[in-house]
């Protein structure tokens, strides 16, 4: 009954929305803090994982504005130099603009000890433009997106979802090279010669633009 009645009075809107708005402040102070995230934090991982949403490994620092440990990545994270073994990253850098990834993958380089290799999933925007010049969309099913038309596909690959800029392995290679990473290799889903890369892709295979730089 009471319920009922709540669902129906004029004042529970505005509480609902005072609601949000404080769990928005909560959630935006702690973005902007890190959430508490310090070097004592980290100090146990050498494996980072970068704007992980809900997806997380065991053993790794899982790394999100809302997810896990938090923290805005464009800042340098509280970490001490060449500390860091392995950094890996999916379907993350396209949210950030081109710049904002050359710092972060900066940060990256300088947390990497020697040998340190940092992995990057992210979609390929050769491979679209490829399907965009055959008139053929591909099979996007497996991840619930079913563009009509060729074009229509460009256009929501480029804008939907937050993304902010898409990377042909080219530009990401030179993205890659400014942040001071020189070993780059482009790598197939799911495969390393790392074996603590390995099989670390969560979505399905779609001719993902993956590399791994030293």
């Amino acid at each position: 009954m009471v319920k009922n009645f709540l669902r129906r009075t004029p004042l529970l809107g505005p509480l609902r929305s005072l609601r949000r708005q404080m769990k928005s402040a909560t959630l935006f102070a702690r973005r902007m803090t890190g959430g508490g995230l310090t070097m004592g934090k980290l100090a146990r991982f050498d494996k980072l994982h970068l704007g992980c949403g809900p997806r997380h490994f065991e053993g790794w620092a899982n790394i999100d504005l809302e997810y896990g440990l938090l923290w805005d990545l464009t800042r340098p994270l509280p970490l001490d130099a060449a500390t860091i073994r392995y950094v890996y990253s999916e379907h993350f850098i396209e949210h950030v603009p081109r710049a904002v990834a050359v710092q972060i993958f900066t940060n990256m380089k300088n947390a990497l000890r020697e040998g340190g290799v940092v992995r990057i999933s992210t979609p390929d925007l050769k491979q679209l433009a490829e399907a965009y010049l055959t008139g053929k969309v591909p099979d996007f099913s497996s991840v619930g997106w079913f563009p009509p038309t060729p074009c229509v596909m460009v256009n929501e690959a480029v804008r939907y979802w937050g993304h902010t800029f898409i990377y042909d392995e080219q530009e990401l290679r030179l993205v890659l090279e400014q942040a001071g990473f020189r070993d780059i290799r482009r790598v197939r889903w799911r495969e390393s010669e790392y074996p603590e890369l390995q099989n670390l892709e969560t979505r399905p295979s779609l001719d993902d633009l993956i590399l791994e730089a030293r």
